[in-house]
């Protein structure tokens, strides 16, 4: 292979390391709450500046750099309008403005610039940064936790519903949703078969969120918000568990725990579902999931090999495969197991 003279300016376009500005540019954006004031039409950044509360000439620089990332477009007469994905950070409709802002707040960009050291070590890095894991960060800073819990809230909804239309609910009454974010997913499903009433357990910094979305949904009458930590344990007494996005923040024996919680909560005859990234041979942005997991919290993305191992190496004995309505394409797995009546309970030892 020939190797082209050296050229600074050529490599820069080609590696592009400051691809990490895009994120704190749409982050910016949505702060600044520039969607909502462009939602009705094009303007200029002075007029903008006006009602963002913004330094004009210093706005007008800004937006020149989101319409290099799509969200804003020129317009006439040096206006600027917001583009179709541009309406995906507006703060008065259903968007992704949460999300944007969540991934690119310190809690989640300060461990990666220890990126090196989690390859070298092994260990993630939120701990090494802030003195606390992932999830307990959130309970010092309330602002990133509430839009850290819209992030979980914009992207568990649709899998709610893929998950509704995808199972049996006949035989559920209860379900449980272990580290259900905001309650999302279960408002989904709660809403698709009113028969079935839910629980959601969550940490106490994001009991609230739970609470604000199941009154939004109006729903709070047909859920029971469990505060509790499930490193410690899982309710007990549902028709059904679900592990929504869960096993991916976790790594390998903290997954294995955690299931082994759930088969002990579960009655023999109660189906376990993971919902989860799918990681497969061909890369795509779950491999990103994967590395951002790695960094974060020490989690993974798993094969669907390798979560029928994990259940089954818990004490799963009936583990199957089931298809996700509408998302036959996505990288996501859902899989439903049941406890083996036969499996070792972990307060039990076996003598050699």
């Amino acid at each position: 292979m020939s190797v082209e003279p050296f050229s600074p300016i050529g490599a820069l376009g080609r590696l592009n390391p400051f691809h990490w500005s895009a994120g704190l540019v749409l982050r910016g954006l949505a702060e600044l709450e520039v969607a909502d004031h462009l939602a009705a039409g094009p303007r200029t950044a002075a007029e903008l500046a006006v009602l963002v509360g913004a330094h004009a000439p210093s706005l007008e620089r800004f937006l020149r750099v989101c319409v290099l990332h799509g969200a804003v477009e020129p317009a006439p007469d040096g206006a600027f309008a917001l583009t179709a994905d541009g309406h995906l950070l507006r703060s008065d409709v259903p968007s992704l403005r949460g999300f944007v802002i969540a991934v690119n707040a310190p809690g989640m960009t300060r461990p990666w610039e220890r990126v090196a050291d989690v390859v070298r070590t092994g260990r993630p890095a939120t701990e090494d940064v802030w003195g606390v894991d992932h999830w307990e960060y959130y309970a010092t800073h309330p602002d990133e936790g509430r839009y850290y819990a819209q992030t979980c809230a914009s992207l568990a909804e649709e899998a709610g519903r893929a998950l509704a239309a995808s199972v049996g609910f006949d035989g559920v009454r209860t379900l449980v949703d272990v580290g259900g974010g905001p309650g999302a997913a279960l408002a989904a499903v709660l809403h698709a078969h009113p028969h079935v009433t839910g629980v959601v357990q969550e940490l106490p910094w994001a009991v609230p969120h739970v609470h604000e979305l199941l009154a939004a949904e109006r729903l709070a009458h047909r859920v029971e918000v469990v505060t509790g930590d499930f490193r410690a344990g899982v309710p007990a007494g549902g028709d059904a568990y679900l592990l929504k996005n869960v096993l991916c923040d976790l790594d390998d024996d903290a997954a294995a725990a955690l299931l082994r919680r759930c088969r002990d909560a579960a009655g023999p005859d109660v189906p376990v579902w993971v919902l989860d990234w799918e990681y497969g041979p061909q890369t795509s942005h779950v491999h990103a999931n994967d590395v951002e997991f790695m960094v974060l919290s020490g989690g993974r993305a798993r094969s669907r090999a390798e979560y029928a191992d994990l259940l089954r190496g818990a004490g799963f004995a009936a583990v199957r495969q089931l298809r996700l309505a509408g998302w036959e394409r996505a990288p996501i797995a859902l899989v439903e197991a049941r406890r083996d009546p036969n499996s070792v309970r972990p307060d039990r030892t076996e003598l050699p």
